[in-house]
């Protein structure tokens, strides 16, 4: 979480949360109060404060997982090769494909990261990236996530008890930063104008490239109902039935490499 007086953000991993915590230290017009990267609300948020969370087509962001794991890099990574499945991170789509298999398999959460995941008994009713998501948009978010009983209650807890007040999707990330940016309730610094023009300016910064990117990888047809199915809360609650694939080689937005 990065929060400032009047705004707190949400930094859900892999969103372009590296990006957008850059622009709100450099333009908020706001003192810090608190950043730790990941970390869940408060348990008792201030009023009145708007609560900001960035969210990432999941097929998408499993891609980005997969290629980051395979430079050795990222907490997921290491929790797999922990469990003696790092020989998955081969680079191919063979690869991912069996990958896939296994971080969507609830079987498989003491494999995961965060461990918390685990801890909350929630895997068999939601997949790993709307548990991410759920973790960070509310104060203490455990205490309703594992009552869960089943996917359709997760979703509707969520929606119960989520604290978010702005959504900027991976996608549209600079367009969605530009309209947080006109709200009358925050000020910018030097200037609302200012903050509007470093955002049209923008291309893409901290950019991990991804597998698929290169010929020859080719994603599982089936890849997206096998993601839908799991990860509800990010289809049904942010839109992302369709799949909102984003070229890296197009100017468009930031992505984080956390």
């Amino acid at each position: 979480m990065h929060a400032f007086h009047s705004l707190a953000y949400l930094d859900v991993e892999k969103s372009g949360s590296t990006y957008v915590s850059h622009f709100l230290r450099d333009f908020l017009d706001d003192d810090e109060v608190a950043f730790r990267k990941h970390v869940e609300l408060e348990d008792r948020p201030p009023s009145g404060r708007v609560h900001v969370i960035s969210v990432r087509d999941p097929l998408d962001t499993y891609l980005s997982l997969y290629s980051y794991g395979c430079q050795g890099k990222g907490g997921l990574s290491g929790t797999v090769r922990e469990a003696g499945l790092g020989h998955l991170y081969d680079g191919t789509a063979e690869g991912f494909d069996r990958w896939l298999d296994i971080v969507l398999d609830p079987a498989y959460a003491p494999a995961l990261n965060p461990r918390s995941y685990l801890r909350s008994g929630v895997a068999p009713h939601t997949g790993l990236l709307s548990f991410r998501v759920a973790r960070l948009s509310s104060p203490r978010p455990l205490r309703w996530i594992r009552r869960a009983t089943s996917p359709e209650d997760f979703v509707a807890r969520y929606r119960r008890n989520s604290v978010v007040d702005v959504v900027l999707r991976n996608e549209s990330l600079t367009e969605d930063l530009e309209a947080l940016v006109l709200r009358e309730d925050l000020a910018w610094r030097p200037s609302r104008q200012a903050a509007l023009e470093a955002l049209r300016a923008q291309r893409r910064l901290n950019t991990s490239r991804r597998l698929d990117d290169a010929g020859g990888f080719e994603v599982p047809a089936d890849a997206r109902r096998r993601v839908a199915a799991r990860e509800r809360l990010l289809t049904e609650v942010f839109g992302y039935e369709d799949g909102h694939r984003s070229s890296t080689s197009e100017p468009i937005h930031a992505r984080s490499s956390a």
